[in-house]
């Protein structure tokens, strides 16, 4: 374990995990999917859980295989060459262009909702900013910060969706479709598997909690994910059931709409946008703040002495990299075009690919040891 990060417990350990997946792009969900598939997505989303809680036990048990504290670290002793010079490279590219497209709508949909006056590079430069204040702390303060805002946006999160159960009027549209079509499913889930793509955050974070039993840690991250499927599946629930397959297949930000509805007029405050924008804005911090950590940790966490100013400077040209890479997208549709028909589907392919390989070398590498050791 290295000695410059104190250990976290196994439910600070969940909530790192859960927000490093789904969070960040929970306000582009499920308008894709009920495009496609209209009632029947909800085959499609179990399918990418199912997939996101097998990638994430591999990933589990890569980190307990080799014992290193980062996931690069991780590669330097079971892939030395490939792995620093080819796979952790693309690993960062994929998930930094998934995050500056993610980082990037979200701008557009804050700007096209709540800021109409406000630039959009100005919202992503505070999200960023924020996202790089929590980032450069240690993993023990990182996953206080998570520990902390998480479970309040969870709990504003259910009572804004208590709030709008009051609309729900499709529920009929719940039910799947007699008619299932093989192309249309796996189109959906490859293009919207950015919902859980988190650039291997899990083999970082498994081997700094002090697991009683190593089932433990399988257990945890799994829950984790569930939990965030979970999520997924009420706002399916809801969007489909208030709007219905039409209405949400064609809203780009369908949820949005829906809270849009919601009047509270029993309070001092006449809408629940407040709490929408509070909701979101603190999950895409946070999820972006998880990701930087989690990258900048990986290149310099072998670096002697330990220079806190030089991860300083690693998370602030990863965030520099978003806010550079956001400047390329210019409208929402060639942003959405990219990210579910491009992007998401070259990241499924590339873990499908490179994951179960580095699971393989893992359990090789801790064979090899073992028998050294007797």
């Amino acid at each position: 374990m290295n000695k410059m990060a104190e250990p976290i417990s196994p439910g600070q350990y969940m909530w790192l995990v859960a927000i490093s997946v789904v969070a960040g792009g929970i306000y582009l969900w499920p308008q894709y999917l009920v495009t496609h598939m209209g009632s029947n997505g909800i085959y499609a989303l179990f399918t990418t859980t199912a997939i996101a809680v097998g990638v994430t036990l591999l990933e589990v048990a890569i980190a307990l295989n080799v014992g290193q504290p980062t996931f690069l670290a991780s590669l330097r002793k079971i892939l030395p060459v490939l792995g620093i010079g080819f796979v952790f490279p693309i690993s960062v590219l994929v998930c930094l262009v998934t995050d500056a497209i993610i980082l990037a709508l979200y701008g557009h949909m804050m700007k096209s909702y709540f800021y109409p006056l406000t630039p959009i590079l100005a919202v992503e430069v505070c999200i960023v900013g924020i996202a790089w204040w929590i980032a450069i702390r240690t993993l023990s303060a990182v996953a206080r910060s998570v520990q902390f805002w998480f479970p309040i946006i969870l709990l504003l999160l259910v009572i804004i969706m208590a709030f709008s159960s009051i609309h729900l009027r499709f529920l009929d549209a719940l039910i799947p479709s007699p008619h299932f079509f093989i192309a249309p499913w796996l189109n959906s889930v490859a293009s919207t598997w950015f919902l859980y793509a988190n650039g291997s955050v899990v083999v970082t974070l498994t081997p700094h909690v002090e697991w009683k039993r190593p089932r433990d840690a399988y257990f945890t991250a799994a829950f984790a994910i569930l939990g965030q499927g979970a999520v997924l599946l009420v706002f399916y629930v809801i969007g489909l059931a208030t709007l219905g397959p039409n209405g949400v297949s064609h809203l780009y930000w369908p949820l949005v709409y829906i809270f849009s509805l919601v009047s509270v007029r029993t309070f001092f405050f006449k809408g629940i946008g407040a709490f929408v924008i509070m909701a979101w804005t603190s999950s895409i911090v946070l999820y972006l703040a998880v990701h930087m950590f989690c990258f900048a940790w990986s290149v310099t966490s072998d670096i002697r002495p330990p220079a806190a100013m030089l991860r300083w400077g690693v998370v602030a040209a990863a965030g520099g990299l978003l806010i550079g890479a956001t400047l390329f997208v210019p409208s929402v549709v060639q942003a959405r075009e990219v990210l579910f028909h491009w992007v998401t589907p070259a990241t499924l392919l590339w873990t499908l690919l490179v994951v179960p390989v580095e699971w393989f070398l893992s359990t090789r590498y801790r064979r090899r040891n073992r028998e050294e050791e007797m």
